[in-house]
């Protein structure tokens, strides 16, 4: 592999990212995260255009505002279907990832230096950068473990 100050965000991203829609439940963004096992996705409008990102974070975050007594295990078990809707904080249905994804972005083209992506996450304190194309449609995603593999120890 070329050196870290050579690599381009295109030679370490992840091709062709899961991504979540604004009008999307918890429930089914949680269910996204589980089962492929990723912990953030770009959000995408109707016209496949980047309009947002969310994190698992900013789920656990959302679904703790709601209730100051809801446990940590709130979202396993809304998932495994053992809360029965009437004694759920706030009604699922009613809140979709347009709620609390965040609209402001920090995104990367294909051709900027990893050190470059690399330094604006440090900044940002981010853990993920969406890449996109001049349409800004997401083409990848590079996420801070993805970074940490390009650099020596």
């Amino acid at each position: 592999m070329p050196a870290p100050t050579t690599l381009t965000i295109a030679d370490v991203m992840t091709k062709n990212p899961i991504c979540a829609t604004p009008g999307m439940t918890i429930r089914q963004l949680a269910t996204i995260f589980a089962e492929r096992r990723i912990s953030g996705a770009p959000v995408v409008g109707a016209d496949g255009t980047l309009v947002g990102v969310v994190s698992r974070t900013d789920l656990f975050r959302r679904v703790g505002l709601e209730s100051k007594d809801v446990a940590p295990s709130f979202l396993f078990d809304l998932l495994n279907d053992a809360i029965p809707a009437s004694a759920q904080p706030v009604p699922e249905s009613l809140l979709t990832i347009g709620d609390f994804m965040a609209e402001s972005v920090i995104t990367a083209a294909p051709t900027d230096r990893v050190a470059d992506i690399a330094h604006r996450m440090a900044t940002h304190k981010i853990h993920r950068v969406v890449v996109i194309d001049g349409q800004r449609k997401p083409l990848g995603i590079v996420t801070a473990l993805d970074l940490l593999r390009v650099f020596p120890a």
